[in-house]
């Protein structure tokens, strides 16, 4: 097959999962408005939309280069790109990054 004449949407991996961050931050309340907001606005918003300023958070930066922290990562940014319920991605997140912190607090 000649794929050189197909009018197929050629997309890197990348652009696909910033189609799909998209999708799901978009259904999140608070999202657009986090997006949007100018600095002092910000904080306000922030507490006015944990689930969102969370979702953004790990949204914009899923790789983090300790192996640990970056699995703990990656599992909230999967379970927000699967449409898992964000405050239970968030309570799950934080009791991983507790416990990280329990064992290594004296490292």
């Amino acid at each position: 097959m000649n794929t050189a004449t197909s009018n197929a949407v050629k997309m890197d991996n990348r652009e696909f999962f910033r189609q799909r961050e998209a999708a799901v931050l978009y259904k999140i309340p608070g999202v657009r408005e986090l997006i949007t907001a100018k600095g002092s606005q910000r904080s306000a918003l922030q507490k006015k939309y944990p689930d969102a300023d969370f979702a953004l958070k790990i949204i914009s930066n899923p790789f983090i280069p300790d192996r640990e922290l970056g699995a703990i990562q990656m599992d909230a940014y999967a379970a927000i790109l699967n449409g898992e319920p964000i405050s239970s991605v968030h309570y799950k997140y934080d009791r991983q990054m507790d416990a990280y912190v329990s064992r290594h607090n004296w490292d």
